[in-house]
């Protein structure tokens, strides 16, 4: 039997060789740019998400590693290639114009802190090392960018200090970059040896009072045989969240210096901020550009950037699957359609239009006591439906059971006799019933929902790799159809069924990858039951679905004050809850949402583990509720109810 390949497992932003930044340029998708804001030379670009949202991604695309392979390729990754010139990062003759090197935080450091006797020991260790590896991943950008027709890049090039910075620059090497290569090895060597051995250290070390390479590389001129280039450094400081807390804020610190000419992005997870940070406000005191990667990916398609509009994040996440995936599916079926048209099926089957025939036969049996002589109210909308066939018909008769649930409670209603009209109907339904009549469906009747391309991106909660390990599911039922010599084509129903078993696996993989998990999942376990109550209810009030909940910012405030959290019966363990689950994406938080002649927090649950309470998947319904009640919530578990996922049987024969 054929072995089949799933593109979706390789994450090739992690892939280093020369062919994985192949790879990486060919999957990558340029409008990823798009999620960085204009100005990103002046001040420190802090970048922050949850795992997977493509942080190194977009440092590799401005990395003198990629710059120097699309310089010497002049016309593939051409989209890629205008993106880079409306940043400023080449220039109009696609010469790179920066000298990004990307410094990665999570290898050693956070060993400083067990090595050092006394935690100033530690600091300038860290410092130094940290300035070692600045050093040296500048002197690697320059190998891969820089190139002379005569001897070696690192001969050829030399750095001229601002006169802030020379006697800095004279700490880390001098100015040629033979020189600073020279004492970057030497530096990491000495750090590493001391992190190598077996009994500590009598001696102290030769640390750094502060980053020296900061201010040596603020507004340096690079050289080139003596000729000043145009090309200017930009820092990436990559994965800070893996680096000790006490070495973040140091590092922090120095990043902040408004006095600095550098041009410099960090990046970390919302897990490396303190839960005062994450339920708070953050740094608002702080001078940088926040880029907070899921809340950029939400204003996809509304906002500007470099002049141009953005297109949406669900075009990205199309984008990066089909780059992924076109030359499988052509090698291993033939199949010339884009891996989102797979979805994007029409197909209702056998099994799907049975349960049709019996959801429109029960609705309508339901229904029945509004059609008769003496009540024609609804006669000419029950006559549009008989006119539909399939899952179409089904859901518009729960969409009719809906309408008709609110229509009945008016108190306006007049003479019951009065016949509405089709138009009528139109301006009482809308898109948010007939979804949340979908949603009844699946429950009742076991149609699908959870299928199709718009739904499969929604699903991704604004995280790359959420939706590359959902595709990935979903190729894998794909894989199953070629073997079988079916096809690529998925149905609604496997579709619905992958993507069901895909959200029960993220909920228990939740305590194993999180600390503080099984808190989570019961701050969780509440807050779906609150949305499963409030979305099916029969009038659907807050259609299509509630799915999430509120704190006041008043409550909020309170919840901040460790004095309340003291003498508030399961407070505590509420904000370590909360904490961990906006950290790791789980729960969305938006701030400030004016409701009711009040400000709220509002927290969302993540869309896949909508799908395990079967929940919509947009944001907007949610209900409010108070400081004390969200506090019970942590001292007393509620029972796990779930919604099964559609099960389809797969025909052998």
């Amino acid at each position: 039997m054929r072995s089949y390949v799933n593109p979706f497992r390789a994450r090739t932003s992690e892939q280093v060789a020369h062919q994985g930044l192949d790879r990486y340029l060919r999957s990558f998708g340029a409008d990823a740019l798009d999620l960085l804001p204009d100005e990103l030379w002046d001040r420190l670009v802090l970048i922050r998400s949850a795992p997977g949202a493509g942080k190194t991604s977009l440092l590799r695309a401005v990395s003198a590693e990629t710059l120097g392979v699309l310089d010497g390729r002049r016309h593939p990754h051409e989209e890629l290639r205008e993106r880079l010139r409306s940043m400023g990062v080449i220039d109009e003759h696609d010469v790179p114009a920066v000298l990004g090197f990307r410094v990665p935080l999570g290898r050693d450091f956070r060993a400083i802190v067990d090595l050092e006797p006394t935690d100033a020991a530690g600091r300038r260790t860290f410092l130094r090392l940290l300035d070692a590896r600045i050093v040296g991943a500048f002197c690697e950008g320059v190998t891969h960018l820089v190139s002379v027709d005569e001897g070696s890049a690192a001969a050829a090039v030399s750095v001229e200090a601002h006169a802030s910075g020379a006697a800095a620059l004279e700490r880390v090497g001098g100015s040629t970059v033979e020189g600073l290569r020279a004492w970057a090895v030497r530096t990491e060597e000495d750090v590493l040896d001391r992190l190598d051995a077996v009994l500590p250290r009598d001696d102290p070390a030769d640390g750094h009072a502060a980053l020296y390479s900061l201010r040596a590389l603020s507004g340096a001129t690079m050289c080139v045989n003596g000729e000043p280039s145009a090309l200017r450094p930009l820092l990436l400081l990559d994965d800070g969240h893996e680096l000790a807390s006490s070495q973040r804020t140091m590092l922090l610190d120095a990043l902040h210096d408004r006095e600095l000419q550098l041009a410099r992005w960090y990046t970390e997870r919302y897990s490396a901020m303190e839960a005062e940070e994450l339920v708070g406000d953050g740094e608002p005191w702080r001078n940088h550009v926040p880029v907070d990667l899921e809340r950029e990916a939400q204003r996809m398609g509304t906002v500007t950037r470099r002049g141009g509009k953005t297109r949406q994040f669900a075009k990205l996440l199309a984008d990066i699957a089909g780059r992924r995936a076109s030359r499988p599916l052509a090698q291993y079926d033939g199949e010339d359609r884009n891996f989102v048209e797979l979805l994007d099926v029409d197909d209702d089957g056998p099994v799907l239009a049975e349960r049709a025939e019996l959801a429109v036969a029960t609705i309508r049996e339901r229904l029945g006591h509004f059609d008769d002589d003496r009540s024609a109210r609804y006669r000419a909308w029950f006559a549009g439906a008989d006119k539909l066939r399939g899952v179409e018909a089904a859901q518009r008769w729960r969409e009719l059971e809906i309408v008709i649930a609110r229509d009945v409670e008016r108190p306006e209603l007049g003479l019951f006799e009065v016949e509405l009209s089709e138009d009528e109907r139109k301006s009482r339904s809308g898109s948010s019933i007939r979804e949340a009549a979908d949603l009844f469906l699946r429950r009742e009747f076991g149609l699908p929902f959870y299928f199709g391309s718009e739904r499969l991106s929604k699903l991704s909660a604004e995280n790359i790799e959420q939706y590359l390990t959902l595709c990935a599911d979903v190729f894998d039922e794909m894989l199953v159809g070629i073997t079988l010599r079916r096809g690529a084509e998925l149905s609604r129903a496997r579709q619905d069924a992958a993507l069901t078993a895909a959200s029960e696996q993220f909920w228990q993989d939740i305590p194993a990858r999180r600390v503080g998990g099984r808190g989570i999942q019961q701050l969780l376990r509440h807050i779906a039951k609150l949305c499963r109550a409030e979305t099916y209810r029969p009038k659907a009030p807050y259609a299509p679905g509630v799915t999430g909940t509120a704190l006041s910012m008043d409550d909020r405030k309170r919840l901040l004050d460790p004095s309340v959290r003291e003498r508030t019966p399961g407070a505590q363990q509420l904000f370590e809850a909360l904490g961990g689950a906006i950290g790791h994406n789980l729960l969305r938080a938006h701030t400030n949402r004016s409701v009711k002649n009040n400000l709220w927090m509002v927290l969302y649950l993540n869309r896949l583990t909508c799908v395990r309470y079967g929940l919509p998947l947009g944001y907007g319904g949610f209900r409010e509720r108070p400081l004390e009640e969200m506090c019970r919530w942590m001292l007393d578990d509620v029972d796990d109810v779930t919604e099964a996922g559609v099960q389809e049987t797969l025909n052998l024969v």
